[in-house]
């Protein structure tokens, strides 16, 4: 079984969870003995691959070239965002675009103007001419299998996209690239890893911990497209607030171990793969009340309301009082492993039909 993988063009240069979440699939297949490659923008011979795997459907222009013509099926995982609450929440000019034009037509605008700026992506004149939600349903249309995190997400896309006849799964992620280390009894602290970026909602994040006194570690760069946001959290950052930049996965294991309460306040998470990892790492978390949250973590999270510093405060503060240890269940529910199984199972369905 040979598969083509394909992600955004900028995930390797700008890396996220949804790097980590291509890379440890294809490592855990190919531990299964499936034969993966990533496909790159060069000219490929699609047709030598029996399967093609898109992740990220949010990014639909990633994979509209290798659609025009004869293709073997597709899988897509979907990794969708919905950006909109940001954008909401976001800049005069990002929450005029969303409510006159809706969602979609802020990431195209996004899309456009990556691709003018940072040279990393070449369009395809079929995106530039139908726009995001038409590209979306495009690729969709060519789907076989579409895999989510959570029923809630696909709910999520079957909303804004015809997905009625497409066949469906959910399949957790996974948290083994976290390397094992030694619990520690006492921990303290408030940590965030994440992208400094709106989406994830730093800024609030830095106004909630000062409203309660609570020093907070920041983990993770700035994205490029968003210095103007990383410089007003600095602004707003009082002396108790650190920043350590990017960090791999050894050194961000050590400082959530070390911390009380990991808060990924995020306007919207497929899955939110830094909150995984807090819990495996014996963390309490503080994620949004989102329905995708409250499907995956059920009791084992405090929940807030990301635009409400209020809120983010009084959901630290519980989070910082409990005393639950919840590293088994992480561990048996979100596996790798497990997930490349269930790939490989559903490899052989589609081929098999």
């Amino acid at each position: 079984m040979k598969i083509l993988f394909i992600s955004r063009p900028d995930n390797f240069s700008q890396p996220g969870g949804d790097s980590i979440h291509l890379d440890y699939t294809i490592r855990y297949l190919r531990k299964l003995g499936v034969e993966c490659d990533i496909w790159r923008g060069e000219n490929i011979a699609v047709q030598e691959y029996d399967l093609l795997h898109f992740f990220n459907i949010s990014r639909p222009s990633a994979i509209l070239p290798l659609l025009k013509s004869k293709h073997p099926p597709l899988i897509c995982s979907s990794i969708y965002i919905d950006y909109q609450k940001s954008d909401l929440y976001g800049n005069k000019y990002r929450k005029f675009i969303s409510n006159g034009l809706g969602p979609h037509a802020m990431e195209y605008l996004k899309t456009l103007a990556r691709s003018f700026k940072f040279k990393t992506e070449k369009l395809p004149l079929s995106y530039v001419m139908e726009g995001q939600a038409a590209s979306i349903q495009e690729v969709l249309n060519h789907c076989s299998h579409l895999i989510g995190a959570s029923e809630a997400e696909l709910e999520i896309i079957a909303q804004d996209f015809d997905i009625d006849s497409l066949k469906k799964s959910v399949i957790p992620l996974g948290i083994e690239h976290l390397p094992p280390i030694k619990y520690i009894v006492e921990k303290k602290g408030v940590i965030c890893v994440a992208r400094l970026e709106p989406l994830k909602n730093q800024l609030r994040i830095i106004e909630a911990c000062q409203l309660i006194n609570q020093p907070l570690k920041l983990v993770g760069k700035h994205s490029r497209a968003h210095l103007s946001y990383y410089e007003a959290c600095k602004e707003a950052a009082s002396p108790s607030v650190t920043f350590y930049g990017h960090k791999n996965h050894e050194e961000t294991a050590v400082f959530m171990a070390k911390s009380k309460v990991h808060v990924l306040a995020s306007h919207y998470e497929t899955t939110g793969l830094a909150s995984l990892e807090a819990l495996a790492a014996g963390c309490q978390i503080v994620v949004n009340e989102h329905p995708i949250q409250k499907e995956i973590f059920g009791d084992r999270a405090h929940y807030c309301h990301s635009h409400s510093p209020e809120s983010i405060a009084e959901a630290i503060r519980a989070a910082s009082e409990d005393i639950r240890d919840h590293r088994s269940w992480a561990e048996e529910k979100f596996s790798w492993k497990k997930k490349a199984l269930a790939l490989q199972k559903i490899y052989a369905q589609v081929l098999s039909t």
